[in-house]
């Protein structure tokens, strides 16, 4: 049995799995660390995985991490537990902390996995892609509506249900009078000039949701396309959630991934 622990920074981790290598996941801004719970359960009998909730999400309090960039946060709990190298996988906001590492401190990352998020990776389809969803959202979207594929609270309601009650889960705060403003955001990222990422020295994949319709299939294509050396799948019917709308055939797509820098050895990672 797993327990919750407490950083030094009052960041709340889990560690699952007591053997072979580090896999770390870092999760997107609709939740927190539980909703990594159908890969920990696959991976965890091969790798020690290890989740956690950023500061203000989940059961971190607001304020809690170091209080400069989410790099710097997951940084800093590699260094309490002593992780020296491990196998960074990052959903939407999460790109922004495990592509942080990967760029400041390549050495600590044996693998990046950027689960439908450019985030952190500065191009110029980001500075278009934002540059549209200030449009959008002048107009009316809410990011929040769009975390699945059109129609999968319809088709599975039990798995829809399931996750917006674990992301329930988190310390009581005043409730929002409005929905997240993200603006800011992408204003930083329409104005910020683009990066050459030809070189980069970490090996990377990108997956995408082939019905997302927050960052959009064509964005992490063209991501993919710039940072050297990087890959792409597309998951056929999932949204912005593959790991969870489509768990069976993500879980394969990462286990495959990994495989090619850290050959499976002993009991195998389980597809399901």
């Amino acid at each position: 049995m797993t327990t919750l622990r407490q950083s030094k920074t009052d960041m709340v981790y889990q560690v699952d799995g007591d053997r072979g290598d580090w896999l770390i996941f870092a999760h997107g801004g609709d939740g927190h660390s539980a909703c990594w719970c159908l890969q920990v359960a696959a991976f965890k009998a091969r790798f020690r995985c290890l989740t956690y909730d950023a500061p203000g999400f989940g059961l971190s309090p607001a304020g809690s991490g170091l209080g400069k960039t989410p790099a710097d946060d997951l940084r800093s709990l590699m260094d309490e537990l002593g992780i020296d190298r491990a196998v960074l996988v990052g959903h939407s906001m999460g790109g922004l902390a495990v592509s942080g590492v990967a760029q400041r401190w390549p050495e600590r990352v044996r693998a990046l996995v950027m689960s439908d998020t450019p985030f952190g990776f500065q191009t110029e389809a980001l500075q278009r892609w934002a540059a549209e969803m200030l449009v959008k959202i002048a107009t009316g979207f809410q990011v929040l509506d769009h975390l699945f594929a059109p129609g999968f609270a319809e088709r599975k309601p039990e798995l829809h249900h399931l996750y917006e009650a674990i992301c329930r889960t988190k310390l009581p705060a005043p409730p929002p009078k409005n929905p997240p403003d993200y603006s800011a955001a992408y204003i930083g990222m329409r104005d910020t000039p683009p990066v050459d990422y030809s070189g980069f020295p970490v090996p990377t994949l990108f997956i995408a949701g082939g019905e997302d319709e927050l960052t959009l299939p064509w964005l992490l294509e063209a991501t993919a396309q710039a940072v050297g050396g990087a890959r792409l799948e597309v998951i056929a019917g999932a949204g912005h959630s593959p790991f969870y709308e489509r768990t069976e055939v993500y879980n394969r797509v990462l286990a495959e991934f990994i495989d090619r820098f850290i050959p499976a050895a002993g009991k195998p990672i389980s597809r399901t």
